[in-house]
């Protein structure tokens, strides 16, 4: 299964690499029983044009479930949408940044869709009522998800104060605000409840 955990390399449109970058490193810790993996790290208030990386993650229908349930892309991405069970099942969304239906399709095969639009996106299935995945719309590539024990690193960050939110979805999320200058790096923790 291919999942592009993160954009390590970028440039500036004119093709020019950002020469003094910043690094935020740290950990989500996801409270209760859930796993702290595979969960978005992300920057807001990020300003300019980048050029945005090439990437074509996979959102795997797997156990009844979308696997990841949470996954970020940037603009212009192509998203495939396996069926890895022994199932018939769908991908749609009636989100207003990037709405759009797959229809059914049985064990084995793929269909794919790209998101144009930057925003959330919510993801269903047609047969299987609970099942619900996210897809977070980026314009700009200072993203990531955590490893298996909840630790991210998004490097290359341009000067300036960002919020940073480890994101699960619009009910579940958590963000603090951190500033970077030239070379530093930052560490920081985030804690997320299930629901909120």
């Amino acid at each position: 299964m291919k999942i592009v955990y993160f954009a390590v390399f970028f440039f500036f449109l004119t093709g020019a690499p950002l020469a003094f970058a910043g690094t935020a490193t740290g950990k989500v810790v996801m409270q209760g029983k859930s796993s702290p993996e595979n969960i978005v790290v992300y920057l807001e208030g990020v300003k300019g044009n980048f050029s945005l990386p090439k990437q074509t993650p996979d959102m795997d229908h797997k156990d009844l479930q979308f696997a990841p349930r949470a996954l970020a892309i940037t603009t212009g991405t192509t998203v495939s949408f396996p069926n890895a069970d022994t199932v018939f099942h769908s991908a749609f969304s009636i989100s207003k940044s990037n709405p759009f239906e797959l229809g059914l399709y049985g064990p084995g095969r793929e269909k794919s869709w790209t998101f144009q639009n930057p925003g959330m996106v919510e993801i269903f299935c047609h047969i299987h009522s609970h099942m619900a995945g996210f897809i977070l719309v980026l314009d700009h590539p200072f993203y990531t998800s955590t490893a298996k024990d909840g630790s991210f690193t998004i490097p290359d960050i341009p000067d300036g104060t960002y919020q940073i939110k480890a994101w699960m979805g619009p009910s579940t999320s958590a963000a603090k605000t951190i500033t970077l200058k030239g070379k530093e790096s930052v560490s920081i923790d985030l804690s997320l409840s299930p629901g909120k």
